[in-house]
C-alpha cells in the first residue's frame, strides 16, 4: 500500500482500492451491483489519490472533522443483497498509520426481544453478514490486502526477527 505522503506501507494504493471495491462488491452483491451503489462508489483515480478520495462524502471518518493524518477510522456504507448498512473499514492499527481492511457488519447493536418473531430472522442476517465479512476478508487476504490477519502475521514477523 503505497503512498507519496506517507509510510509507503500506510496507505493503499488507487489499484489496491480498486480490487478492495470488487471484490467486496462482488461479493456482497453477487456480481448484481445496483447503480446507486457503483456509482457513488466508484474508485478513486491515480490522479486524485486514495487520501484525497477518502476524505470526500464517499467516506464516514472517525473523528468526522479532522486532518488525514488524525482520522483514525474511514468506512465506505457498502451494504450487501439483503442489509444496506454493511461497510467496507481502514482502520489505524493502535500506535501505527497502516490503514488496515475490514468488513464491519454495522448489526451487533441490533437486537430483538427474546420471543419476537423478528428474533430468528435477525440472528440469520446476521450469521449471513458475519459469513460474507469473512468471505470478504479472505478474498482481500488472497489478494495481498492489508487485513488484520496480514497485519498482525508481518507484526508477529517483525517481533521474531527483531530477537534474531
Amino acid at each position: 500500500m503505497q503512498s507519496p505522503q506517507n509510510n509507503p506501507s500506510d496507505v493503499p494504493s488507487a489499484s489496491e482500492m480498486a480490487s478492495a471495491l470488487r471484490i467486496y462488491l462482488g461479493l456482497a452483491y453477487d456480481g448484481k451491483v445496483p447503480a446507486t451503489v457503483s456509482e457513488r462508489f466508484c474508485p478513486p483515480s491515480e490522479d486524485a489519490g486514495v487520501e484525497t478520495w477518502l476524505m470526500t462524502c464517499v467516506s464516514e471518518r472517525t473523528p468526522p472533522n479532522g486532518a488525514f493524518a488524525d482520522v483514525r477510522s474511514f468506512a465506505l456504507r457498502l451494504g450487501n443483497a439483503m442489509y444496506p448498512h454493511m461497510k467496507l473499514r481502514l482502520s489505524r492499527a493502535p500506535g501505527d498509520d497502516a490503514l488496515i481492511l475490514s468488513v464491519d457488519s454495522h448489526d451487533a447493536m441490533l437486537k430483538a426481544p427474546d420471543g419476537s418473531p423478528d428474533a430468528a430472522a435477525l440472528e440469520e442476517l446476521k450469521a449471513i453478514n458475519a459469513e460474507l465479512g469473512s468471505r470478504i476478508n479472505s478474498a482481500w487476504g488472497d489478494a495481498g490486502l492489508l487485513t488484520e490477519h496480514e497485519y498482525l502475521r508481518r507484526k508477529i514477523q517483525q517481533a521474531k526477527d527483531s530477537r534474531d
